[in-house]
């Protein structure tokens, strides 16, 4: 029921996808991030005490009059995020910060968070929603309902404002075809001799994206997102025979030829293949025996100190104006079946019987990953 339940609403959500993909948008110019001003803790405490609703005019001229927002672990080469920092800034302006913190993985996002709680830092961050009740739990996140929160399905949303997923991408194998000459196209691919020290891999008790694809394994391998023994043992095996030395994903070392297939998003992938502009070649790849569809959510600090930029942002990100921006960058944005993409954004149509959306709460599958990867994969 679980499973009928996301693939009908993956059908919703990819309404109106069609059958070219569109590369990043343009890159934001670079940000040079201010040294971080130590806010009181008064100071700190009061951002919790802002509503759950705030109106449009009053997030605009409260944020103008702090001027800054700072984000972390939103780098511009992810799903277009440059090209957002930027038209927000020309929009409002208002300062935007992110390329220091950009590289942050969900669980640093949220430990920045929790770490720096005195003397802030970060206002938002965009985490994988398997983290979303974790942040929650650590209570690090301030309660936002932005204009558009009823137009975010139910299952992609925290009831009590904490987080709203804003995009998903699919599960993609990123190919340096300079390097590789048969391309795999399936999980059960990557365990031929052939790949032996070529693919790299971020390590799923940190990132989402590598979570994810540890549930995308597993149900190529008969498993499932309450079943992720089988994505555990694939991992294991690809370790052992050597085709993954724990080697992992980056921009910079799929460029550099470091590793010549990266497991990731597939909006990352298509991003690379156009920056690298065929130095390397790239070859983007859904693997057919098993993808993930995974949604990031926006989360703002409880304790940001730029507390109504940070939600006015995060009003941003859900318009049409920022939902448009993910799409430039080849993700799919979450309130697709309301917006009008410009006829130069095209998104793919996905086939829901053979990718997988998750969402809902994700505690336990992180759990079992959490858990399992060291003892189990890396035999820690």
């Amino acid at each position: 029921m679980k499973q009928k339940k996301h693939l009908l609403l993956f059908a919703a959500l990819s309404l109106g996808s069609v059958s070219v993909i569109a590369g990043c948008g343009a890159n934001a110019a670079a940000s040079n991030p201010a040294p971080a001003t130590a806010t009181i803790p008064s100071a700190a405490a009061a951002t919790s005490r802002i509503p759950v609703t705030v109106p449009l005019s009053t997030l605009i001229a409260k944020a103008k009059a702090e001027g800054t927002v700072h984000g972390f672990g939103m780098p511009a080469n992810w799903a277009n995020l440059g090209g957002m920092w930027a038209s927000f800034q020309k929009k409002y302006g208002i300062k935007t910060l992110y390329q220091a913190e950009g590289n942050m993985s969900s669980g640093q996002e949220l430990q920045a968070f929790q770490s720096e709680k005195n003397h802030p830092v970060g206002d938002v961050g965009d985490i994988g929603i398997s983290f979303g009740p974790t942040a929650v739990k650590m209570g690090v996140v301030a309660p936002f309902k932005n204009k558009y929160w009823n137009q975010i399905p139910a299952n992609l949303k925290d009831p009590g404002g904490h987080w709203a997923a804003a995009y998903y991408g699919v599960t993609a194998f990123e190919i340096n075809t300079n390097k590789v000459k048969n391309v795999p196209t399936t999980w059960a691919d990557l365990l031929k001799p052939q790949y032996k020290g070529m693919i790299g891999f971020a390590d799923p008790r940190q990132a989402a994206v590598s979570l994810d694809a540890v549930i995308a394994a597993a149900y190529a391998f008969g498993g499932s997102v309450n079943n992720i023994e089988p994505g555990l043992k694939f991992f294991a095996k690809l370790k052992k025979i050597g085709n993954w030395t724990g080697a992992n994903y980056s921009t910079a070392a799929m460029q550099t030829g470091q590793i010549a297939i990266g497991i990731t998003w597939n909006y990352l992938a298509e991003g690379d293949q156009k920056q690298f502009a065929g130095k390397p070649a790239i070859k983007v790849v859904v693997p057919s025996d098993g993808a993930v569809a995974g949604p990031y959510v926006e989360v703002v600090n409880k304790y940001a100190p730029h507390p109504y930029a940070a939600r006015l942002l995060n009003t941003y990100l859900f318009s049409n104006a920022g939902q448009i921006s993910y799409a430039k960058g080849g993700a799919y944005p979450v309130r697709l079946p309301y917006l009008k993409l410009p006829a130069n954004v095209k998104l793919p149509h996905l086939n829901p019987k053979s990718v997988h959306f998750l969402s809902g709460n994700l505690s336990k599958t992180q759990s079992a990953i959490l858990n399992g990867w060291g003892p189990q994969v890396l035999g820690q």
